[in-house]
């Protein structure tokens, strides 16, 4: 019997380049998304998420925290993290090694219902085999 081909898909999804971060709590932070929406699709509210904000971009204070996805509203999300006492973030200008970003978290992420498609993970019988 012969192997049976199956279409890629997006296992875990690809980081965000977050364009602001406000100072306040409930942390609120805008990403940036492409000619598609598909990329910010594959977030959705319960997910966790871990910041990289490297120092040139101000708030350093958020680099590497994990949190928890609360509203998503278009390309704005609201994680439960309080960032009202951190630096102002700013996007840095000219070319930066390496930009601002969100991404998932932990194996948490992996076990959604797939019967939207709002899922960050895709499986044959919706329990990641």
């Amino acid at each position: 019997m012969a192997n049976q081909y199956l279409p890629p898909v997006i296992l875990i999804p690809s980081s965000l380049v977050i364009t602001s971060i406000s100072q306040s709590s409930p942390m609120v932070i805008g990403v940036a998304i492409g000619n598609s929406t598909t990329e910010a699709n594959t977030y959705i509210v319960g997910m966790a998420v871990r910041l990289f904000v490297p120092q040139t971009y101000g708030m350093y204070q958020a680099n590497n925290l994990v949190g928890t996805i609360t509203a998503i509203s278009g390309s704005v999300f609201t994680l439960n993290l309080d960032s009202s006492l951190f630096d102002s973030f700013v996007v840095p200008s000219g070319n930066v090694e390496q930009p601002a970003t969100i991404a998932p978290n932990g194996s948490r992420n992996l076990q959604y219902n797939n019967g939207t498609d709002l899922v960050p993970f895709q499986s044959l019988n919706n329990i990641g085999n």
